[in-house]
């Protein structure tokens, strides 16, 4: 469903009703019940354009993005379904992106201000990444990490601050080997609240508060658990890729070679020189944006990277993740995954097997039979990958 298409029919219908009032007052024939209705209909107008405001805004980011995509040679990427929550929504039966608008979180929306966070984690120690530069790249390292109370946080994480320094949180649990939990952070459980319908069938891992400067991006990577990314506090720029892409995105580990600089639009053309696998999933990528309130399904195993968008307001950019276990699946998780990435116990067998045995055994051979078999054995590989895929399709 098009978002921009329910608010402009909704408005188009608004007028309808108030032409037809007009065209009665032209004619003379003023009933006491059309003079009632005319002040009532004058918040319908108000509704309308605001109705019709909020859809050409969201038109103009669109344009904007597509903008950008033709001025650096790629197509417009293609937007993740969304619609309006409605209470007793559920998620789509296929296991996709997808976006519910204004989910009702419970108090988080309305009640997480700086002022909030000061008076009741204010005094909490946190260990945050702190970079020069708004990329954040997980295989160069480029930023620090600093231990300090989350009132300085929040005050140094403010857009434009002083020191010109990119600040990121991620939550941890109180004990290090276990996932975060808001359970631990106090009032913040309570104020936040997933509506049941979208977490039931799953078993829940972890829920995971996030904060940044304005402007900060996570760099490209991939969970092993699905998650809804609720945006709760500012705007997110979300660019997601499919599975099938894994081969393209140059991923060691859970991230990718690439860190966040898919978000960097003026050095693309050097990017795809380094990486030039990544053009073509580039083209295929999907994106959306988030406003307080919007809730993204990540799937497992979906490429992801974000952006913190700058806001009206200077303050940071306010996230929560609930990461997600399928009960069918549990068993195949490692009980040791804290931050929901590590691989599935029979992906960690497989690669410890290539890793320790087939690539030193090929290593022995001749480099004309070496890339022979490391080829064929890559052929094996990618229609077992095929086949997975198809029946997944057929589901």
């Amino acid at each position: 469903m098009n978002c921009n298409g329910c608010a402009l029919s909704d408005a188009s219908y608004f007028l309808r009703i108030q032409n037809s009032n007009s065209n009665s007052a032209r004619s003379g024939h003023f009933s006491m019940a059309t003079v009632q209705n005319r002040v009532p209909h004058f918040a319908v107008l108000a509704a309308a354009g605001a109705a019709v405001l909020i859809a050409g805004l969201r038109t103009l980011r669109q344009w904007k993005q597509h903008k950008r995509g033709t001025a650096t040679g790629h197509r417009y990427p293609r937007q993740i379904s969304c619609r309006p929550w409605r209470s007793g929504d559920k998620l789509p039966s296929q296991m996709i992106p997808f976006v519910f608008r204004k989910v009702p979180l419970g108090t988080s929306v309305s009640r997480w201000t700086d002022e909030y966070f000061t008076e009741v984690i204010g005094d909490l120690k946190v260990s945050a990444h702190v970079s020069e530069t708004p990329s954040l790249d997980f295989a160069a390292k480029n930023f620090a990490y600093e231990v300090m109370l989350f009132r300085e946080f929040l005050k140094r994480a403010q857009a434009g601050n002083r020191e010109k320094r990119f600040l990121y949180y991620r939550s941890q649990h109180v004990k290090r080997n276990k996932p975060s939990s808001l359970d631990t952070m106090g009032p913040l459980a309570e104020d936040f609240q997933l509506p049941a319908e979208l977490v039931e069938g799953f078993d829940v891992h972890s829920t995971v508060l996030r904060a940044a400067t304005p402007g900060l991006r996570m760099w490209l990577h991939y969970d092993v658990c699905d998650n809804f990314l609720c945006c709760v506090r500012g705007r997110k720029r979300v660019v997601l890729f499919e599975p099938r892409d894994i081969g393209h995105l140059y991923v060691t580990g859970s991230s990718s070679a690439m860190g966040s600089r898919l978000f960097d639009a003026e050095h693309l053309q050097q990017l795809w020189k380094e990486f030039p696998l990544a053009q073509g999933a580039w083209a295929r990528r999907l994106e959306i944006e988030l406003e307080d309130g919007d809730t993204l399904f990540i799937p497992a195993f979906w490429p992801h990277c974000t952006e913190a968008l700058p806001s009206c307001r200077r303050s940071a950019s306010i996230s929560v993740n609930t990461f997600l276990l399928q009960p069918q699946d549990v068993s195949l998780h490692d009980p040791r995954d804290v931050w929901a990435n590590r691989e599935l116990l029979p992906a960690q067998e497989a690669t410890k097997a290539v890793e320790e045995k087939a690539l030193p055994a090929l290593r022995g051979l001749p480099k004309v039979p070496r890339a022979f078999y490391c080829r064929k054995l890559a052929a094996a590989l990618i229609s077992a990958a095929e086949q997975a895929e198809s029946h997944a399709a057929t589901r």
